[in-house]
């Protein structure tokens, strides 16, 4: 049977050459980065290696880059920091929050968290079918006491790219910082702090080829944020707790990797999307609704489609299993909320009904994806739908 992997969009398959990477620190270089012997100054030495390395394919200067556990601590990170940093400086008075309806649940459950325990105002944006935001909508939400906005530079299950660059210009003219979710951004398209103008990003490993359970926070210089994690003066007294030595070295690798092959990883992602799309609208165009643009302002590595419920009798769980016993590897939205019996929100957001949320699957390419792997989809879709 094939074991064709299409959910790159959840995790990526770890590079071999990010394995290798790895295992010195594993084995021989497994010093604690803040003891003062030699074992201690090399994983020191490749800490602040790391951190050089990510803040230069960002933008960043190195200061501004600080390590996490992954994409859903950074983005915690971002937002709890700012929000309790004006608690103390207000005096414990909260704001308004503007975000969107289609974040991931990391940001909408920590923008909850605020809300209900603290008392900040949370605005949620609604969007087109596409997941675009309408910026007339995002003017008249700020207030006068808009602190913050936070919105995702690229979406995970639709793959739309956000506008940052004009959200951050609006969001300066109000005085509020902005915080984008870049998880799914890095490695796919060009991703700069600078041109994007905003004040902090999240970033996470396991999305280029790295290993679990690393990221980092790139928060703009002077950028007013709390210490998330005490018990440590690591991460220069931001971030308590022993650096994760091992995966900072394969998250080092992997952006070593991307910036030589990059170019080509997107140009192979755009050649699949564009054959997949033709592909499913030649053989299903009455049966399934393609919900990613296929324009610039979309990731070329994610094609969301939608099965009309009536045509096919199908819903997205029993397709995947069907889809899984012949080899196939794909999801039905964000794997942090895949085992939930509930409709994506995200396409609840842009306006399907439960049935038809419920018969969507999102195709995610990887690196070591292939043609061949897009002909095998189409034909095991068409031996199931019939």
């Amino acid at each position: 049977m094939k074991n064709i992997y299409l959910d790159n969009a959840a995790t990526t398959q770890l590079d071999e050459r990010v394995l290798d990477a790895m295992l010195p620190y594993l084995k021989i270089n497994f010093g604690n980065a803040s003891s003062v012997h030699s074992l201690g100054r090399n994983a020191k030495v490749l800490v602040e290696d790391t951190r050089d390395i990510i803040a230069a394919f960002i933008g960043a200067r190195p200061s501004e880059i600080y390590f996490t556990s992954g994409g859903t601590e950074s983005n915690n990170f971002a937002l709890k920091g700012i929000a309790f940093n004006r608690l103390g400086k207000k005096n414990g008075t909260p704001g308004r929050i503007i975000s969107t309806r289609i974040e991931h649940s990391s940001v909408l459950d920590t923008l909850e968290y605020l809300k209900t325990s603290f008392g900040f105002e949370v605005i949620c944006l609604n969007t087109n079918k596409y997941g675009e935001i309408d910026f007339d909508e995002l003017r008249s939400s700020f207030s006068d006491s808009t602190f913050l906005v936070s919105v995702m530079h690229s979406n995970n299950e639709l793959g739309v790219i956000n506008n940052i660059s004009k959200i951050s210009e609006l969001s300066k003219e109000k005085n509020a910082l902005i915080h984008t979710d870049s998880v799914q951004s890095i490695g796919k398209v060009t991703f700069n702090v600078n041109g994007l103008l905003c004040d902090t990003a999240a970033l996470s490993a396991h999305k280029i080829y790295g290993p679990k359970g690393i990221g980092a926070l790139y928060i703009r210089r002077d950028t007013p944020v709390d210490k998330y994690i005490h018990g440590g003066k690591q991460e220069r007294d931001k971030r308590g707790g022993t650096e994760n030595i091992l995966a900072i070295a394969g998250f080092k690798k992997a952006i070593e990797l991307l910036e030589k092959e990059m170019s080509s990883d997107i140009a192979k992602y755009k050649l699949l999307k564009n054959k997949l799309i033709y592909l499913l609208t030649e053989n299903f165009a009455d049966k399934i609704i393609i919900n990613s643009l296929e324009t610039e302002n979309s990731l070329n590595n994610i094609v969301n489609i939608s099965f009309n419920p009536e045509e096919t009798k199908l819903d997205s769980d029993t397709l995947l299993i069907k889809l899984d016993l012949k080899g196939i590897a794909l999801s039905s939205g964000s794997a942090c909320t895949s085992g939930s019996i509930q409709p994506s929100h995200v396409l609840k957001a842009i306006g399907y009904d439960d049935d038809t949320a419920k018969s969507s699957i999102r195709i995610s390419f990887g690196r070591s994806n292939t043609e061949s792997d897009v002909d095998y989809l189409i034909d095991s879709l068409k031996d199931i739908l019939g």
